[in-house]
């Protein structure tokens, strides 16, 4: 990473420059910009600079450079006009997930010219629900069993507000893993509320996550409640923090325009390892009993990263 900065003024004549990270002094450059290595992804710094003339003297030290360095380790904006970034597309009963142009749908644009519009079309006609799910696989399995702490974030964009009865569900990201007998199931899901356009985060929606969590002394089925409303036609920025455990020692955390939704600690969020192990992402349109139907939802620039991604860019 380069800093730089606008040159000093001053009557004897600057000779050089003092930068300092965290009131540590790291570099003593000749000129207005310096290369700093040696940082880490997710650890917020913060830097100043004073400068340095002929004489020996030093001026006041810059307000303060505050930043966080983010590893991005994978993402998606589906400039290719495709899905070839991800790893599997999933669908059941009648649903898609195709690359469009912005202005073919009359949306605007967010981070280039093309999303990802995921569509359930119309009911299944079966039981399960109408659906499509694209699916990251690496390298998040490798980070989860890592336990390794990683941030997945996207922008979404919603035509209009989305009801159903009580009775249905409208998926819309999920934790994927698999059980010891060799079966995928989501560990946590974060679904619509049926009404009031508001988001529920919910652990064992199938009810076949591992028998004990999330957090200890619980079981079974949990959901967990925001009453913070999702706008509709515009961006909206979502980002998730995982911290990846098979024990109560995991953690989830999920914003919506910088605003916290959930924030879950000391929880499990993966299945043990038994050896079939696999732990995925999936960005979904899931649902059943949907209005409007056909429903509709646009997502850009997704990405998986090791620090939190900048909301506003």
């Amino acid at each position: 990473m380069t800093l730089s900065w606008n040159a000093a003024a001053d009557n004897v004549g600057v000779t050089g420059y003092r930068v300092y990270r965290d009131g540590t002094l790291v570099a003593s450059p000749s000129g207005t910009s310096v290369s700093m290595t040696g940082l880490s992804a997710g650890v917020p710094y913060s830097f100043t600079v004073s400068a340095l003339d002929a004489a020996g003297n030093v001026s006041a030290l810059s307000a303060p450079l505050s930043m966080t360095i983010r590893q991005i380790l994978w993402s998606a904006g589906m400039e290719m006009g495709n899905m070839s970034e991800w790893s599997e597309e999933v669908v059941t009963g009648n649903a898609a997930t195709v690359a469009v142009t912005a202005a073919s749908v009359g949306i605007p644009p967010k981070g280039g010219n093309w999303v990802m519009r995921q569509s359930v079309l119309s009911a299944s006609g079966a039981a399960e629900a109408s659906g499509t799910r694209m699916f990251l696989y690496e390298p998040l399995n490798t980070l989860a069993w890592a336990g390794t702490t990683m941030y997945w974030s996207w922008w979404d964009y919603f035509p209009t507000t989305i009801t159903f009865s009580p009775n249905d569900a409208y998926i819309l990201w999920g934790i994927i893993g698999k059980d010891a007998a060799g079966s995928y199931n989501p560990i946590f899901s974060l679904v619509f509320h049926n009404s009031g356009n508001t988001l529920d985060l919910i652990w064992s929606p199938n009810n076949k996550a591992p028998s004990a969590g999330p957090h200890i002394g619980e079981s079974g089925w949990r959901l967990y409640s925001s009453n913070a409303a999702v706008p509709v036609r515009q961006w909206v920025f979502f980002e998730a923090m995982i911290t990846p455990k098979a024990d109560f020692t995991g953690a989830l955390k999920f914003w919506m325009n910088g605003q916290v939704l959930f924030d879950l600690s000391r929880v499990k969020t993966m299945y043990p390892d038994t050896g079939q192990g696999l732990f995925a992402i999936e960005q979904a349109g899931y649902g059943s009993g949907l209005t409007p139907m056909p429903n509709v939802h646009y997502v850009d620039d997704v990405t998986l990263s090791l620090g939190r991604m900048s909301y506003g860019l």
